[in-house]
């Protein structure tokens, strides 16, 4: 006797039919027929008298319904219990490169909070060799990356969307003359770029060996808010996810080039979570 079963004859019982409870389950009538079957081979009792298209529950059949009803009852009561104390008890530890936690991560946290109020959220920073052995230790649960696609077979991965880097100067740079520019107008720029473990920086320098370009000095700082401090400032040009720097672009305090032609690859944002993992109640 499977609950499934208790929930398909309850429905027929209902429903003075077998094809309006196919209906109202979402199964195909042979389903609906074959489950109240197997409860009358189970219980060796018949549940209803079939006169031609109507159906009425036998003397066994109104016994069985007040059982059926109590045990669905229960059951439902159960999966809501246990859905409200993970709701309200849950915690969950979530690990995120820099550069996504600055772009997507505060609207992410902020829905998830909204929505589950009393959960103990903890966040983990780190480069993706860093959060994926973290991954592998159960030290986080969920991982979220502004990165180049990765691959690896103990984990699941989900790109979410791809992000679009723009090339971004001071207001009086000379490079706001030009209507638009390539990778090969970096040449000779003093360039601001994260730090070395992040790959981020990693597309960057590829793009600048494949084209053969030399900006005159790089600088690294593994902050993206302080990179466009300084690229405002006049430092120096950067190259940074769109979105990092739609408000300083619409507020003038950056000047976005076009790219010419075909721009840089996009960067992916992917959302990787262990491949046997779960959120753990305390």
């Amino acid at each position: 006797m499977e609950i499934k079963q208790l929930k398909t004859f309850s429905a027929v019982a209902k429903a003075g039919s077998f094809s309006c409870a196919a209906e109202l389950l979402g199964y195909a009538q042979p389903t609906v027929t074959m489950h109240v079957k197997l409860l009358e081979d189970e219980l060796k009792v018949k549940l209803f008298e079939r006169l031609g298209h109507h159906i009425t529950l036998t003397k066994e059949g109104s016994h069985l319904l007040y059982y059926a009803e109590s045990i669905l009852k229960l059951s439902s009561e159960a999966l809501s219990s246990f859905c409200e104390k993970t709701t309200e008890t849950g915690k969950i530890t979530i690990g995120a490169n820099e550069s996504f936690s600055v772009v997507r991560l505060p609207l992410i946290l902020k829905q998830f909070i909204q929505k589950f109020p009393n959960a103990d959220v903890s966040l983990k920073f780190g480069s993706v060799e860093e959060i994926h052995e973290a991954l592998q230790q159960n030290e986080i649960d969920v991982a979220f990356f502004l990165t180049r696609e990765v691959h690896y077979a103990d984990l699941i991965i989900e790109v979410l969307t791809e992000e679009v880097i723009a090339a971004v100067v001071p207001l009086e740079h000379p490079l706001t003359l030009k209507p638009s520019v390539n990778i090969l107008d970096f040449e000779n720029q003093d360039l601001i770029i994260t730090q070395e473990n992040c790959t981020y920086r990693a597309l960057i320098q590829e793009l600048l060996k494949k084209m053969d370009v030399h900006p005159r000095s790089i600088i690294g700082i593994n902050n993206i808010h302080a990179i466009k401090q300084l690229v405002m400032s006049g430092i120096g040009v950067a190259i940074l996810p769109q979105i990092s720097v739609e408000h300083e672009i619409s507020n003038n305090m950056l000047v976005k080039i076009p790219w010419s032609e075909t721009p840089p690859p996009s960067l992916l944002k992917s959302l990787i979570i262990r491949t046997n993992g779960f959120l753990q109640p305390y």
